[in-house]
């Protein structure tokens, strides 16, 4: 039968067509479904980088990584109590990274390159400053047909982050360009990206290699579950017509998260949302086909959450996944005016995000309080507010400033005083900015520790949380598989990417990359499991 083949994969990012690859490779017939008419979801619109404990192009670099090192991290790092439901699945995702990156290697052009990019928690035990890999360029052209599917980003993805760190294009994006203007008008000429696009295109060759099909413009709308309550199949709409295609062995859900769906979005993550950076077609759909089969959900108020600019992507606002808090002569205050964390601290986004026992987010609405100066030296702040009138708010005093946010006018002063006699010492008295751990002193390092705020204008805009993509979702055993709330399997049914209930949440154990690399192996892990189970 035309609608029926072996596996299922409904999505087309990193996860999904890691799976589908997974599958085909070992002679299953593959059908990956993708909602729009664009491939790659939102790994095709990121960096592209890859946190992958125990690859092997460290083991090639003479650097020792073991899985006894790596799980050891795991724990140290993340936050209280995650070790006693997520250990299971960090284990299973450790012990599989590995074999994952030389499957994908083996069967597709993709190719990786270690990066300096250091474990954030070096204090930790099992920290490592090799587990980070970026993607190498390849030429859309290889896909074919396909290659004006590949969606495309925000940003720019025709160096490696090799090359971008050497242009420094966040700083001088024209004397960076200029620099790399050879490398990018060959890059040009033959269509090759690096980054998302460059995984993407990687993951896509040798999906098309191994016979997958896609069907694109498609949505899935609900899960075929038989008599015996096994998924099935997938009931899809396309052209306003409804069809239903089968599965003989599975279902993997690959879908992303549900940052676009704003009833969810008020259900599960209850703040103020800046700006969101993923494919607007993340409206949790494959949380709700599950979760009315009977899936249970973990993790929903946990989100990658940056601050961001705004651009404009498809006609829509979105967000920019740009850092733009950590200046030397920048500081966040909350709505009392008042500082509550170091500048510099890893993931201080989370932080917006601390509630009181009655579940009140304390320190929203916050701000990023600088001067003129600032803006000058990060030219990309400077271009992209033009994207929405009012998000960089200037004021030629500070008690011009605090009537502008709302801010209390003599608390705002007195906080920009302190922090700038701080400044003149070297020494931040409050949160040791800069000095407290490994971190927040390779980021002082690398901008500058802390400058005084005195030179009007001066700025602010909200440090509001921006979303790359949503981490709750379905939670899943160390295979994969679905789960009901009383811990039964849900059979034919599995799970990888922003869909399920994201084993790392918002306080991720890596600078970068805690999305795709571990999704990738949990989207092996799916196809794994399929492959061994009975019913095939």
């Amino acid at each position: 039968m035309e609608g029926t083949t072996d596996i299922i994969v409904v999505g087309s990012g990193a996860a999904a067509l890691t799976a589908a690859l997974t599958a085909a490779s070992a002679g299953k017939s593959v059908r990956v479904i993708e909602k729009t008419d664009k491939l790659g979801g939102t790994s095709a619109m990121s960096g592209g980088m890859t946190w992958l404990p125990g690859n092997h192009y460290a083991q090639a670099a003479g650097v020792e990584d073991s899985f006894d090192e790596a799980l050891a991290y795991m724990r140290a790092a993340s936050p209280i109590g995650w070790q006693e439901t997520e250990d299971d699945l960090w284990k299973s995702q450790l012990r599989n990274g590995p074999e994952m990156l030389k499957l994908v290697e083996a069967l597709s052009p993709l190719r990786f390159r270690l990066t300096p990019v250091p474990d954030p928690f070096q204090e930790c035990v099992g920290a490592k400053s090799t587990r980070i890999l970026s993607v190498e360029p390849l030429s859309k052209k290889i896909l074919g047909p396909l290659r004006k599917k590949v969606r495309r980003s925000t940003i720019p993805q025709r160096l490696t982050y090799h090359e971008t760190v050497a242009a420094k294009l966040d700083r001088q994006p024209i004397r960076g360009t200029l620099k790399f203007l050879p490398t990018l008008i060959r890059r040009w000429l033959t269509d090759s990206m690096a980054q998302g696009n460059g995984l993407i295109t990687g993951l896509l060759k040798g999906c098309i290699d191994a016979g997958c099909m896609f069907e694109l413009s498609t949505r899935a709308i609900a899960l075929k579950v038989d008599a015996a309550g096994v998924v099935k199949g997938v009931e899809v709409e396309r052209d306003g017509r409804r069809h239903t295609y089968k599965a003989r062995s599975g279902v993997v859900l690959a879908t992303g998260g549900f940052e676009w769906d704003s009833k969810m979005l008020a259900t599960y993550f209850p703040s103020e949302i800046d700006f969101k950076s993923s494919p607007s077609s993340n409206e949790g759909d494959g949380h709700k086909m599950a979760q009315a089969i009977g899936a249970t959900f973990a993790h929903m108020d946990q989100g990658n959450i940056v601050i961001q600019p705004p651009t404009k992507y498809e006609g829509k606002l979105h967000g920019l996944p740009l850092r733009i808090h950590a200046e030397p002569d920048a500081i966040i205050v909350d709505k009392s005016g008042n500082r509550f964390a170091s500048e510099y601290e890893f993931w201080v986004y989370d932080r917006i995000m601390d509630r009181d026992d009655d579940g009140g987010l304390i320190h929203q609405p916050a701000w990023v309080i600088s001067h003129w100066p600032m803006i000058k030296r990060t030219p990309l702040i400077w271009w992209y507010r033009r994207y929405q009138p009012g998000w960089l708010l200037k004021a030629n005093s500070l008690e011009e400033l605090a009537a502008k946010t709302g801010l209390p006018s003599g608390a705002l002063r007195k906080t920009v005083e302190r922090f700038n006699a701080f400044a003149r010492t070297g020494i931040d008295e409050d949160y040791q900015r800069g000095s407290s751990c490994f971190y927040e002193k390779s980021v002082a390092s690398s901008v500058g520790l802390m400058a005084e705020i005195k030179k009007p204008p001066y700025v602010a805009y909200r440090f509001r949380p921006s979303l790359l993509g949503t981490k709750g979702g379905v939670r899943t055993n160390e295979y994969g598989q679905a789960l009901r709330a009383d811990g039964s399997i849900i059979p034919g049914l599995y799970c990888a990417g922003n869909v399920m209930a994201s084993p790392t949440g918002a306080r991720t154990p890596s600078q970068v990359g805690t999305t795709i690399g571990p999704y990738m192996t949990w989207g092996y892990i799916c196809a794994r499991s399929i492959l061994k189970d009975n019913r095939l």
